[in-house]
């Protein structure tokens, strides 16, 4: 009831100040006691395509589940986070933006002509390849485009399959890795050949393809060899030094060029008489003697005199000879191996013993070295006349920092890391409430008290005390003064309006 009276003793300022800080202070404190008591947020879905997120938000909305959008995340309430994804995979959210084989229902009638069904079909064959290369590790979006031959099939020849694949990737794809997309797509589709499947990044390039495959095979298969012969050297170097205890390099150079060499060998020794022809040819020419005369004009056998004829034969002779011959063709495909260059590094501190003399050292180290040697060239069967190097080393290894296993959170730890911000909240609550209590309510609330205990005087149980502070009443009425100004103006205001309300009364 003091309290009630004091209120109203209050001037109608100071009632409007004392209300504004005490809603203040109200809503400080449910600001703050939301923020501590809220539910921290937790991940719903994210990179959803726009048409999906507006049904997923529908749902949400449909189910009065509070969730915030940011970005294209949407996010609710953590402990609501499971039972949410469940109950909207139940109602088929959200729904995947490749279709597949069930673009084939609504194909049914007898409207739907057979290049309609085709049509159909190629694009639910994409749907479905696309589904299984998103969830390759690290493919971040993926599009399959089939080059489906729609030839007749009475046709003497069919034009060759064809396919591509455009992806993005968060990190850079192995050959491999494409090779197995280029079988993928090609065990998928009948009369498709792997390497007629091209791969395709936009950011990075064709990774896989026609023209790719016969560039990067070589490279493909150099550096594949290294590495099992790494890992072969590897194990046979830790057996002896430990495992941490040595690093090992190969370097495999392999020809890039496609060679044909065709060759023909003939044998002289094995000839055979094929066939054989023989021309004869024969000439004859006549002549007469003495001087010339009429006779010699007339016929044979008129003419007087004598005379002689004479004949010529040529014999020609054609031999034709068949020899045993050899045809040989070689074709030099690339990926030969020129030659294989071998670093082995190996940890002195593990294979010498300490306390040796130099010389001591020295010996011990050179026989290592030799030792290791022989054991590389015959575990790695390297060829020097080919031109194969090898180098062993023995050096000291800088010693790595050992990081210090983290031990498990103790409970202190675990209840800081999960309440620390909700702690600090409450500790800000307070220390508003207090400084809106202490700083703005109590001082408005005690004023009418100084008031009060002014004009009634002092409190005669309190005759010791007030004698002790301040023993003549003017003395003090002008420390009171000199310290609050502001409220002894309004104590004499307040005077001074009592005064006026007498004297309009009487």
């Amino acid at each position: 009831m003091k309290f009630l009276e004091t209120l109203r003793s209050l001037p109608p300022s100071r009632q409007l100040a004392l209300a504004a800080a005490v809603l203040g202070v109200i809503f400080a404190m449910v600001f703050l006691v939301q923020g501590a008591m809220s539910e921290p947020k937790s991940l719903l879905y994210s990179k959803l395509e726009p048409a999906t997120a507006g049904e997923v938000i529908e749902e949400l909305e449909q189910r009065g589940i509070d969730y915030e959008l940011r970005g294209d995340s949407i996010f609710i309430a953590q402990s609501q986070r499971d039972q949410v994804r469940y109950a909207l995979a139940r109602q088929g959210l959200p729904q995947q933006s490749v279709q597949g084989y069930e673009l084939l229902d609504d194909v049914n009638g007898f409207s739907v002509t057979s290049e309609m069904y085709n049509a159909a079909y190629w694009r639910a064959k994409e749907g479905e390849l696309t589904r299984t290369i998103l969830a390759i590790d690290g493919v971040s979006a993926a599009r399959v485009h089939i080059g489906a031959s729609l030839g007749s099939g009475f046709a003497r020849s069919q034009t060759p399959q064809t396919a591509s694949v455009t992806l993005s990737t968060a990190h850079d794809l192995s050959p491999g890795q494409a090779e197995a997309i280029q079988f993928l797509v090609a065990l998928a589709v009948a009369g498709l050949a792997p390497e007629d499947v091209a791969v395709i990044d936009p950011v990075k390039g064709v990774i896989a393809g026609p023209n790719v495959a016969k560039a990067s095979q070589p490279s493909i298969a150099a550096d594949n060899q290294a590495t099992m012969l790494e890992d072969k050297i590897m194990r046979l170097i830790e057996a002896r030094v430990g495992a941490g205890n040595a690093r090992v390099s190969v370097s495999v150079d392999v020809n890039r060029q496609r060679q044909t060499i065709s060759e023909r060998t003939v044998d002289p020794e094995s000839r055979i008489v094929r066939s054989r022809t023989t021309n004869d040819v024969s000439e004859t020419s006549a002549g007469t003697s003495g001087a010339l005369s009429a006779a010699s004009n007339l016929p044979q056998g008129t003419a007087g005199g004598e005379g002689n004829s004479s004949t010529m034969r040529n014999s020609t002779e054609s031999i034709n000879y068949e020899f045993n011959e050899r045809r040989t063709e070689t074709e030099l495909l690339p990926g030969q191996v020129e030659r294989i260059s071998i670093a082995v590094l190996l940890n002195e501190d593990a294979l010498v013993q300490e306390g040796l003399d130099p010389a001591a050292a020295q010996a011990a180290a050179q026989e290592i070295l030799s030792d290791f040697e022989q054991l590389i060239l015959s575990g790695a069967g390297l060829n020097t006349a080919r031109g194969d190097t090898l180098t062993v080393e023995l050096m000291p290894f800088q010693v790595a920092e050992v990081a210090e296993m983290m031990s498990a959170p103790s409970m202190v730890e675990t209840l800081v890391q999960n309440y620390f911000w909700s702690g600090l909240q409450a500790v800000l609550l307070g220390l508003v409430v207090i400084v809106l209590g202490l700083g703005v309510v109590r001082p408005l609330l005690s004023q009418k008290k100084l008031e009060t205990a002014a004009l009634e005087g002092p409190v005669p149980g309190d005759a010791d005390t007030a004698s002790e502070e301040s023993p003549d009443p003017f003395v003090y009425l002008s420390d009171y003064t000199r310290e609050r100004p502001d409220e002894a103006v309004a104590l004499l205001q307040s005077w001074l309006s009592e005064d006026r309300k007498a004297a309009v009364n009487e």
